[in-house]
This record gives C-alpha cells, structure tokens and sequence, in this order.
C-alpha cells in the first residue's frame, strides 16, 4: 500500500481560498512540477472571496511611512510601507462594495473608497501637515475625574439656540469597564437629569459607532453610523444642530446620516464639557485621546466641514465660539483660541499627551514602534491575518472512498488562521498558523499536515518550492514532515483523536527562493492504493475512473 496525500483547502497570502488534491508523488526536481494537468470545468470557482488589489499614488508622506487598510469594523486588512510614493496592497474580501479606510498614522489622515477600486491617490501636501502645528492632545481615562469643565462665567451658554455645530478630533481603543457612551463635546441643563445635545461613541455589541444626540429628559432622538471608531487610530467626528428636527453626523469629512425626530432646545444648556454628559447625574467619561475641539453658533456646510477636516480653522472663522486645541502642554487651564473668546476650560484630572516627540524605533527597521507590529524584531515589521476579524477558514474532508463517504464533508473540519509577516521593505519573511480541529465525523485514523507552495495567482497554477523555502517552528501536534517538502504534520498522524485541539506554529519564509505570495495546503493522507476525492475538485490525470464503486 502507498501513502496516499490529499491537499485539502488552500489558503494564499492574498488570501485566496480553494481546494486540490494531487497523489503522493514528490518529484525530486520541484521546478518541473505543477497543477497544469489538473481537469477544471467551465465555470469552476476556486475562490470564496475575491482577490483584490489596490494601488496608491502618495503625496506628502515620508518614504518608509507606514500606510495601514482598514474595514469599517475597525481591523487592519493589512499594511504597507511608502516606497517612492506609492505602496501597493493585495488583499482579499467577499464583497467589492464594502467600503474600506486608508490610514495614514503619520498624518491622522484617512481616505474612504469602495473595494472594487484598483487605484486611489492619498494625501495632499497641506492636508498632510495640517495637524503638525498641534502639539498636544488631551488624554483622559474613561474614570469620573477625568473631563474639562469649560467655564461661561455666568454669561450663559456658549451656545444659545439653534443652529450649532460640534466637531472634535478623537483616538480611543474603547471604553472604560462598565461604560457603555463615550461622550466627546456636549452641552447640558445641569439642574436637571439626562437633559443634554452632544456627539459621542456608543456601544451597540461591542462595535462603537459614533452618535449624534438630543436628549431631554425620557426623550432621546440619536442618529448613529455603522463604523467602529475604537481602533485606536484618529477620527474627526462633526455633529450640525440645524433645527428641532434636524441633526446631521459626520465621520472624517463624511455626512454620514440625519436624525429628523423632534427635540426642541433646552433653555438652560448652558453646562459645555469635554469628555462627560454635563447633566446633574454627569456619566459616560471619554477614554483616549480628544484633541481639537470646536463650537460654532450655526449650521456648517458639507464643503465647510471637508475642508475643516483637510485644513483646520485658525480661529477667526465667522460665528466660531469655542476653539479649544489643548496646545498649553501643562497646568490645569485651557484656552478658548476663538476670536470670540471667554468660556476658557480647566481640566478634571485630566492630561497633556504631546503628539510630536519623536516615536521610537526600537528594532531600526525603519518603522516605528507605534506601527511596527513587532518592534522588538528588525526582520518583521507587519502582521496580516487571513481571514480578517472573526472570520476563519473551514477546510473540509468527506473520505469518498468506495462504501465510506456519505457527501456530508465531515469526516474532518480545521478551523484555521493564517497569519503572514511581512518586513518594512513589505517583503514575506514568514508568518504563524493557528489551527483547530472544528469536527471529527468519521473513526478511520488518518494523518494530515499543511504544505507551502508557490503561487503566480490561482490555484493551477500553484508551484513546488525548492527544499527548505520554509521553515518551522515545532511544537506541541505540529513537526516537520519528513516525506513532504516544505510541510508540517499536524496532531501526531491521527487527527481523529484530537478534537478540539489547536496547533499554533510560526514559520520561516526565504523570499530569495519563494517569492513574495504564498499558498497554504492542507492535506489529509490514508494508506491507499488509489487517490481520494475531495469537495468540488474534478479528476486529475491520475486517477483510474473504472475503480470507482468498486471497492478496490
């Protein structure tokens, strides 16, 4: 009998996912070896999700400057450095109309497009260096001590009515235990509870959406956008009080959505604070970052609050009333930097974080440590997760062997993440696997392991590597295969007994010999005469048809 190898799922550093099988045959010159021979009907799809490429044309940032692809769920797609003014991303999604976020940590700049667009340009140089003048921000802890009380010296409330408009810059990593809003600029009744109009971040399961409110007393009217701001990266959120029944909210220059509900205006909100709800039960404290705080007394225009997301105001703008950038770097008093003057704050235990001393690069690759995802470690400077978020891969495998396979792909199911590391010059360098036995459904032991190739873009086209491309990590159910190239046998040959085990290995990837892209393979292998089929894969060259349903 022959050992018998069947490659299971595929998952490529682009993220492709597929399935193939193939004999047990390594062929000693792996360079002559392909899938070209394999059989692939009209029409087959590999994939689950779609490969997708974005290419960025890049003004005004530093070469070597780190350039991070978000989702509106607030993860990191991946990462790139700036290389002669452009990076490239490739990447992969399930669906081109999802919008996604490019980031730029060095300038806090962001710009929105849809997945299914291949080039974008990023970055001008005044909006670049529009936040450069700025030199601190304010950072508070989420705790009841920690806000900015802005004083009206009895001369009422900064605003008196409506129209008004409240715009902040804002970084958070979330909440602190036990608070559900995160309240960025309000203005409240103070003699009263829950009476109150403020923008803020709100918890809807654990994903924190920004929120326009108007509340007074039992009566709240909200409008909230489906993006997660707690991804520790910074936003500029805008919320326009045009009327009773008008409210409109904006996310980095975006109109995100109006509120029409009506809410007539409190008299008496005349308590503006920074970081709370300023009512007479004050809740929801701000935890992170609030820099750049401004209150007009009327309506702004969606080209007014773009431009004031490129370019910030400088204090003179017509009907600007509060402009607070948090610039005096100590003490506990801040400025009101309008022309208008009066409504000065002071702080509430709250503090001055500077935001232009020079981040370290501890490693000297190049990045620095705020965006280097390893910065104790010169030769890996970024992490890509396949799939993204909570999402995995599911490699499944029915045993349709004569008699024993009953179409239900069950037989085993991994349940996996691929991890891959790139450095600062974006070149693969290796990456880590996380793996678990999701379900057993079938008692025949079997072994199965994970095989590296190489990829020039789908499936049958995949390559053998040169030995010794990859290297790994061992550990505990995960070793070196010792018949295939470039391979980890997984769960110590019989996966059958380890059910909800988990392997969790790093590798070694020689870029020189493989490539900058690679695919991942599993494969299950039985003591077998003849090939095993697995789900959705046609017939290779190999197999002998007249066998089937035989039982030999």
């Amino acid at each position: 009998m022959k050992k018998l190898i069947v490659l299971l799922v595929v998952v490529q550093l682009l993220a492709m996912v597929s399935c193939k099988k193939a004999d047990d045959k390594v062929d000693e010159n792996p360079t002559e070896n392909s899938m070209d021979k394999l059989k692939i009907p009209d029409g087959f799809d590999w994939s689950s999700d779609i490969d997708l490429t974005l290419e960025v044309g890049v003004q005004g940032l530093s070469n070597g400057a780190t350039l991070a692809l978000y989702n509106l769920d607030g993860e990191v797609i991946a990462k790139q450095s700036v290389f002669d003014n452009q990076a490239l991303f490739e990447f992969q999604l399930n669906d081109i109309t999802d919008t996604l976020r490019l980031y730029s940590p060095e300038s806090r700049k962001s710009k929105y497009f849809t997945a299914d667009q291949t080039y974008i340009e990023f970055g001008e140089s005044s909006s670049i260096a529009r936040l450069f003048s700025n030199d601190y921000a304010l950072a508070l802890d989420g705790t009841q001590q920690d806000y900015v009380q802005i004083n009206n010296n009895e001369a009422g409330g900064i605003v008196s009515g409506f129209p008004f408009t409240f715009s902040a810059w804002i970084k958070t990593s979330g909440p602190a235990a036990g608070t559900d809003d995160m309240v960025i600029v309000s203005i409240a009744d103070p003699t009263y509870a829950s009476k109150y109009y403020g923008i803020c971040i709100r918890d809807y399961s654990s994903s924190y959406k920004p929120v326009i409110v108007a509340r007074d007393g039992a009566s709240e009217r909200v409008k909230s956008f489906n993006q997660n701001l707690a991804d520790d990266t910074w936003h500029q959120v805008v919320g326009v009080f045009s009327s009773n029944d008008s409210r409109k909210l904006y996310i980095d220059g975006i109109y995100t959505g109006q509120s029409t509900s009506n809410v007539t205006f409190i008299a008496n909100a005349i308590n503006t604070n920074i970081g709370r709800w300023g009512d007479n039960t004050p809740s929801e404290y701000f935890n992170g970052l609030i820099d750049n705080v401004y209150i007009w007394d009327r309506t702004l225009s969606d080209e007014e609050i773009i431009s004031y997301y490129n370019d910030l105001p400088v204090g003179n703008e017509t009907n600007l009333v509060g402009m607070w950038n948090f610039n005096e770097g100590g003490g506990t008093s801040i400025s009101n930097n309008a022309n208008t003057g009066g409504y000065d704050g002071s702080l509430q235990g709250s503090t001055f974080v500077s935001l232009t001393d020079p981040i370290p690069d501890t490693d000297g690759d190049g990045v620095n440590d705020d965006d280097d995802d390893f910065p104790l470690d010169a030769t890996k400077a970024y992490n890509t997760v396949y799939p993204s978020g909570d999402a995995f891969y599911y490699h499944l495998y029915e045993d349709l062997w004569p008699s024993l396979g009953d179409y239900d792909f069950n037989d085993v199911i991994l349940k996996t993440k691929l991890h891959a590391y790139t450095n600062a010059q974006n070149k693969l360098v290796g990456g880590r696997v996380v793996s678990t036995v999701y379900w057993i459904g079938g008692g025949i032991p079997r072994g199965a392991g994970m095989e590296w190739f190489a990829s020039t873009g789908n499936a049958s086209q995949l390559k053998y590597l040169p030995e010794n491309t990859v290297n790994f990590t061992e550990g505990s159910n995960a070793v070196t295969d010792p018949i295939v190239k470039n391979a980890v046998q997984l769960f110590n040959n019989n996966i059958i007994e380890s059910l909800n085990e988990t392997v969790d290995f790093e590798f070694d990837w020689d870029e020189q010999k493989g490539g900058n892209s690679l695919w991942v393979q599993v494969y299950i292998y039985n003591e077998r005469q003849h090939e095993i089929h697995t789900f959705g894969h046609p017939p290779t060259a190999a197999h002998d048809m007249n066998l089937f349903a035989t039982g030999d």
